[in-house]
């Protein structure tokens, strides 16, 4: 084994040679070069080598002394200009002619504008799908100043593939890339592939009265990545050191904040990022649709624009506003989506409320009708709703901190809600007016989409991450089990005896002790893990569970999983709860409408098909997925009735035959209610409509 020699030699002062393995290294001559526009010297913009930054003089010239990692010289073009050509390739036998020319933009410095976000489209050899014509709509519809695409492209193929279908030149606007984990691929380091095709890594630009940061997913990518993981943060000082304290900064990153707090910590420095005008944070990595202010920042996380989020999340792309005060804004435009539906016409009623329903059940009690919405622009506007069964007349509306994604439940004169933040409600249903609120801790969740559940004075709130048990009297904590495992999922708990039955989606089928938290199974099957579905009971010690391709039973005391049969070409990720009828189980799909399942048998004996979704919200659904979300309500004679992602409100027989259909026009992902007389459908263009069970009466 040959030992490594360092040597330092005093008569070369300043200079330090190193001999390593007999190979002697020279420090570079640094990189120079020139900033202009329209052949004029620009003085004063912030030029990096990676890790240095340094400002043009007056005779618009730089030179950077480049550092062992350096790979490109970026310009941080300032507010007020544009170029498509912000880095060059730095080459080691070069230090001079590193010059950038800049042009005039049509966005002044200072200005207000906006920029669309898009994230893990995830694309392969094929390329980009027809999803890229609704984002060259909405950019001519809206004009934004760029468009950026948060991370995993994603493999060897999309790599190559993307940048064909989504460019400067084909969208019309300046098209940029982050870095996602996917995005590191083999190769001589793994960011190498995502370099030679889209650029560095970091580097930053100015926009009206912005400061954007561009950096990378750093640890826990696919391959391993050839920067240190602080080498981001060393620059990203150095570049806020040498930015406009006027200007605001946003920074876009595969996924979140390294801290709650923004403040950065590396080689024993920390770096707080309020302190350098932060406004937002902007990333992808969760397949999430998810906005929450905290101190004065606002996180934004978008779910992919092709297909349904890993927690259900509705396909779409971000609009994000900047005003010129620094003040920040977003909506959210969902791809194929008609937000204007016509009307009802065999309504009696429609009352519109503010936001749209997702997977909250409609509730009806006492001659009132309760719903709660989300909202995934910014400011969030969204809350519950109580209107009355006979005319749709609102009786109350109560504003949530944060997006209501899942059920609310009623009961004993008290309305119960959790919200996506983990904020749990406790209402009076008389006028709304708020009894208790309490925030449970998510454990590593991002937010929470989890179904909230009621059993002997308790209330189970929070996420498969971090599961709080409340008085629900006073909103007192009566247990918490942080397990710090699972991503977020519609399935809702559910209350067997003494078990408490938690959905860990990604993970596990969890079974609690419902009087103290403790763990009592956890089942880690291929197909159990995926806990996009509530399970169904069967009996007090058996659960019905459809998920992925298969359809399960599980025995509760032992915690293993009985049967299992595996369904070729069935995605059973709905958020429904199949509809138990004797020996026969209604099972709503991702992708084949609702199947009819014989328990006994162990078999399928029916599949109703419904038409094609008109969006996408189970996981990874897209293209012709007949998607039925919503659980499945019994009337009194027997007839089922379910909505479905198609904007139809369907009538089934118990054979699977279906005897009225309703076009509400938008798409439905909640349980419909009844009065025996009339159905309540809630849809996701935020209406609730009064329909008549036989019409005419």
């Amino acid at each position: 084994m040959k030992k490594k020699l360092l040597i330092i030699i005093p008569a070369l002062a300043a200079v330090t040679v190193a001999v390593v393995l007999g190979v002697i290294f020279m420090p570079g001559k640094g990189y120079s070069g020139t900033v202009t526009n329209d052949g004029k010297p620009l003085s004063g913009v912030s030029v990096s080598d990676g890790r240095n930054v340094i400002k043009t003089d007056e005779n618009g010239t730089f030179k950077l002394k480049g550092y062992r990692k350096t790979r490109f010289i970026t310009v941080t073009v300032p507010a007020g200009y544009t170029t498509e050509n912000y880095y060059i390739s730095a080459d080691k036998d070069k230090s001079e002619g590193y010059d950038f020319t800049l042009e005039k933009s049509d966005i002044e410095k200072g200005q207000a504008h906006s920029f669309i976000q898009i994230s893990d489209t995830e694309i392969g050899e094929k390329g980009v799908g027809e999803w890229i014509d609704f984002i060259k709509d909405t950019i001519n519809e809206k004009n934004p100043a760029f468009l950026i695409h948060t991370g995993d492209i994603c493999y060897i193929d999309g790599l190559k593939k993307h940048i064909e279908g989504m460019n400067s030149e084909n969208m019309g606007v300046p098209v940029r890339y982050i870095i996602g984990n996917h995005d590191y691929v083999e190769g001589k380091y793994g960011s190498e592939l995502f370099e030679s095709i889209y650029g560095p890594v970091w580097y930053s630009f100015e926009v009206g009265n912005v400061h954007y940061v561009v950096t990378p997913f750093q640890t826990g990518g696919d391959y391993k990545s050839g920067y240190n993981k602080n080498d981001r943060w060393r620059w990203l000082k150095n570049d806020l050191k040498n930015t406009d304290e006027n200007m605001k900064v946003v920074i876009f990153n595969h996924t979140d904040s390294a801290s709650d707090d923004y403040v950065i910590s590396f080689d024993r420095k920390e770096l707080d990022l309020k302190k350098h005008n932060l406004i937002a944070w902007v990333f992808g990595h969760y397949h999430h649709n998810y906005i929450e202010e905290n101190d004065g920042v606002v996180n934004i996380s978008t779910a992919r624009p092709d297909c349904g989020g890993i927690d259900s999340s509705v396909n779409g792309l971000r609009i994000i506003n900047i005003s010129a005060d620094g003040t920040v804004s977003a909506d959210m435009a969902y791809y194929k989506f008609n937000s204007n539906p016509d009307a009802v016409e065999s309504a009696v009623w429609t009352t519109q409320l503010e936001g749209r329903v997702l997977f909250c059940d409609t509730v009806l009690k006492d001659g009132f009708v309760y719903s709660g919405t989300v909202d995934d622009s910014y400011p969030i506007n969204c809350g519950v709703t109580c209107l009355s069964a006979l005319n749709g007349a609102v009786a109350w509306t109560y504003k949530t901190e944060n997006t209501i994604k899942n059920n609310i439940i009623v009961e004993d004169g008290t309305v119960i809600i959790q919200d996506s933040a983990g904020n749990v409600y406790a209402l009076d249903t008389y006028d709304g007016k708020e009894l208790w609120k309490t925030k449970v801790d998510l454990g590593s969740a991002l937010d929470t989409s989890s179904g909230i559940c009621v059993s002997d004075g308790i209330v189970y709130t929070g996420s498969a991450s971090g599961i709080t048990a409340l008085n629900i009297k006073t909103g007192e904590k009566v247990w918490e089990n942080i397990r710090g495992y699972g991503e977020p999922s519609p399935a809702e708990f559910i209350v067997i005896g003494n078990k408490l039955i938690v959905n860990s989606h990604w993970d596990a089928l969890v079974i609690l002790d419902k009087d103290t938290g403790k763990q009592i199974f956890e089942i880690k099957d291929e197909d159990l893990r995926f806990r996009s579905s509530t399970p169904a009971v069967i009996d007090e010690n058996t659960l019905l569970i459809a998920d992925s391709d298969a359809i399960m039973t599980v025995d509760l005391n032992e915690g293993k999983i009985k049967t299992k049969k595996d369904v070729e070409n069935y995605n059973f990720s709905s958020s429904a709860q199949p509809l138990i009828i004797s020996e026969k189980a209604y099972i709503p799909t991702a992708n084949k409408g609702v199947v009819i399942y014989d328990i006994n048998k162990d078999e399928i004996i029916k599949t109703v098909e419904v038409g094609s979704a008109l969006i996408y919200t189970a996981p990874y659904t897209n293209s012709e997925a007949e998607t039925v979300e919503p659980s499945i309500l019994k009337l009194e004679d027997n007839t089922l009735v379910f909505g479905a992602s198609d904007g139809k409100l369907y009538f089934m027989n118990p054979y699977g035959e279906i005897t009225k259909t309703v076009d509400i026009g938008s798409p439905i992902f909640s349980k419909s209610a009844t009065d025996g007389e009339n159905i309540f459908v809630s849809d996701f263009s935020g209406r609730v409509i009064c329909l008549k069970i036989k019409e005419g009466e």
